[in-house]
């Protein structure tokens, strides 16, 4: 069993916390990589990248209509958050948007 938690019990991020390990989990047995360094390839120039191309303001309404609404000026701390945690496997780098 990947997750030993009862996912009806939990909600918000913990749950979100919660099945995100689960999938970590089921990766690794089947030999997957479980963060964006184990990559051969993967360096910061592509979280820069993703980064700069989240700002492009062709894509401000797709920002606007997220299930928590985004604008550029908050892409570097939250969304570089999410792009850092999956760098490093490390949950407790994503930020909360308050």
């Amino acid at each position: 069993m990947v997750i030993d938690e009862d996912l009806k019990k939990l909600h918000g991020k913990y749950l979100g916390i919660v099945v995100a390990k689960g999938m970590i989990k089921l990766a690794k047995e089947v030999k997957f990589p479980t963060t964006l360094s184990e990559l051969d390839s993967f360096n910061d120039f592509y979280i820069k990248r993703a980064l700069k191309a989240a700002k492009n303001p062709q894509l401000d309404m797709k920002l606007k209509n997220m299930p928590i609404p985004l604008d550029t000026s908050l892409i570097d701390e939250y969304m570089g958050s999410i792009l850092k945690a999956a760098k490093f496997g490390d949950f407790r780098l994503i930020k909360n948007l308050k």
